[in-house]
C-alpha cells in the first residue's frame, strides 16, 4: 500500500500512524487543540505520546485502510 500523508488535524482515533521503524501504531487517544496553537496530542498503542502541529503531514492509515492492506 502506498503511503498516505494527511495534516494532524484530521487524525482520529482509532487510526494508524507510521513509527520510524517501519511499523503502525494505533492511536488509543487523541486530544485536538484549536487555539492558541493547533496541534494534535496523540498517545500510540505502544505508549508514544506526542503534539503534532496541525500542519504537520503524518504517515496514518484509517482502520479500512489497515484491514484492507492485511
Amino acid at each position: 500500500m502506498d503511503d498516505t500523508y494527511r495534516p494532524a488535524a484530521r487524525l482520529r482515533e482509532g487510526w494508524f500512524v507510521a513509527r520510524d521503524d517501519g511499523s503502525f501504531q494505533e492511536i488509543v487517544s487523541l486530544v485536538q487543540i484549536v487555539a492558541p496553537v493547533g496541534l494534535a496530542m496523540v498517545e500510540l498503542a505502544d505508549g508514544f505520546k506526542a503534539a503534532i502541529p496541525h500542519t504537520r503531514e503524518v504517515n496514518c492509515r484509517t482502520a479500512a485502510e489497515m484491514a484492507s492492506n492485511a
